[in-house]
């Protein structure tokens, strides 16, 4: 059987809903999973050999599943994360904004809650760079992950392909 080529940057397979679903990933560096050299189909053969081949194909590709999920929920945390603090961002935002009618040095206590205020802000787009340069790090280390399961997916589908004639 023929599948198409799935985007693993794009779709994923939801094993739980039947479904493919669509992941919030950078489209920088696409990775492809032919899904038609997968070919999951649960069967009971009587070749011990085929069944053990089949059985570490399965669980490859869940794991395969799974580290897609984690890059999702990762990025899910990062959009949170940065959502918080841009709550945070307008709020300091509308403080300062409440403190325009004062002119610099009039009020030195104004003055000072000014410059607290603009260091929180500094301190916001501090936190942002932090949260968007783990989930980098994290995203990248799971893609790393996805990468060697794919491989090992691979190297598995060829070693019985080898064993039965089918290279």
């Amino acid at each position: 059987m023929n599948y198409p080529n799935i985007k693993l940057d794009e779709y994923s397979y939801n094993r739980y809903k039947g479904n493919y679903i669509k992941l919030p990933v950078d489209k920088k560096e696409p990775s492809y999973l032919p899904i038609s050299s997968i070919d999951l189909y649960l069967f009971h053969s009587n070749d011990p050999l085929d069944n053990f081949f089949q059985a570490k194909r399965i669980n490859l590709a869940r794991s395969a599943e799974d580290i897609t999920g984690l890059i999702e929920q990762r990025e899910r945390i990062k959009e949170r994360n940065l959502y918080k603090i841009s709550l945070g961002e307008c709020e300091i935002n509308s403080k300062l904004h409440n403190l325009e009618n004062w002119y610099l040095g009039i009020n030195p206590v104004i003055d000072k809650r000014r410059a607290i205020f603009e260091k929180e802000l500094l301190d916001f787009e501090k936190q942002k760079r932090f949260e968007e340069t783990a989930a980098w790090k994290d995203i990248l280390s799971l893609k790393n992950d996805l990468r060697g399961v794919v491989q090992e997916l691979y190297k598995e589908q060829t070693k019985q392909k080898l064993l039965y004639g089918g290279v």
